[in-house]
């Protein structure tokens, strides 16, 4: 495997988790909960792939694999691996806050229904959007929580200045099941066929694609039915060839060692930002004066008032 520099490497890594952590941020998830899904996943992968030959893999090896310290490795690998690979996802402040607005008085009625709440209330007795942030354990800016819940569809805001719950969990509105496998292989399968590509630059595997970047927004909805019309005929052929030489399907089929084999195709696009500032600040005014009528200025949880700098 030819060495790769270690500052190459480091762009590389922020490059390919730039659009993860933004779904993940985009889906409520936060870095303390991304922070433990990765400290496990490194130490299955050095438990699984990274043992020497005929020795036992011990908590001093898996430490030196990873850098990560040796009485945290003991602990994690005290755990069942399905423990280690299903922590709590509902840790998000939008999540606490409604687990709080649901949880009873004094932010339901009598009959357990969310009440509509004022924005900022008079004194600690009365029940308040930033009394409920607060009792929800956020220290930050009510404005900010309001912001992201407004943002994920949580929450609406009222001319009267109440906020109203929307949604009784953070999660995704559409039924993501069978795409979220999706996500968690595709990217994957096609991750692996780079990183092969690099490390056995004499034996490639297939990997190709056109890129242009000054494609006018009118032209777009033709070329994505062209091609989408071009990649189903090739995952028809695809599926031909693949097909031939599955023992599944045809016993005759050439023998050897269990292969999976993927051959797949996609379609990506993006608008590209110009370098113009003033277009940028025109944009950014634009958005502001669009925004919701009537919002608060930015306070804490704990009442301390923040003039916003527009």
């Amino acid at each position: 495997m030819p060495r790769i520099p270690e500052d190459a490497l480091v762009v590389t890594i922020r490059r390919l988790l730039r659009p993860v952590v933004r779904q993940l941020l985009g889906w409520g998830v936060s870095y303390p909960v991304f922070d433990r899904v990765v400290r496990g996943l490194f130490v299955e992968v050095a438990e699984d792939d990274f043992a020497l030959p005929a020795k036992k893999q011990t908590d001093s090896r898996v430490s030196l694999v990873t850098g990560i310290h040796r009485k945290e490795i003991a602990r994690l690998r005290r755990l069942p691996r399905e423990e280690r690979n299903a922590p709590p996802l509902e840790r998000s402040v939008v999540t606490r806050v409604i687990g709080r607005w649901l949880a009873g008085a004094p932010y339901t009625d009598r009959a357990g229904r969310p009440r509509a709440l004022p924005y900022e209330g008079h004194g600690r007795a009365r029940a308040s959007f930033a009394r409920l942030v607060g009792d929800a354990g956020f220290d930050g800016p009510v404005r900010s929580v309001l912001d992201e819940m407004l943002r994920v569809d949580a929450v609406s805001w009222r001319d009267d200045g109440t906020v109203v719950l929307e949604r009784e969990a953070n999660v995704p509105t559409q039924d993501l099941g069978t795409r979220l496998d999706l996500l968690g292989s595709e990217p994957a399968e096609l991750f692996r066929t780079i990183a092969h590509n690099i490390e056995q630059p004499d034996a490639p595997w297939l990997q190709r694609k056109v890129i242009y970047d000054n494609v006018g927004a009118d032209a777009l909805p033709t070329l994505r039915a062209a091609a989408r019309e071009e990649g189903e005929t090739l995952i028809r052929r695809a599926n031909a060839l693949l097909g031939a030489q599955d023992r599944d399907r045809n016993p005759d089929a050439p023998g050897g060692a269990r292969s999976r084999v993927v051959l797949a195709t996609y379609w990506f696009e993006e608008p590209v930002e110009t370098d113009d500032g003033a277009a940028r600040a025109a944009a950014a005014a634009t958005a502001g004066a669009s925004g919701k009528p009537g919002l608060p200025g930015r306070i804490t949880a704990r009442g301390a008032v923040r003039k916003r700098s527009e």
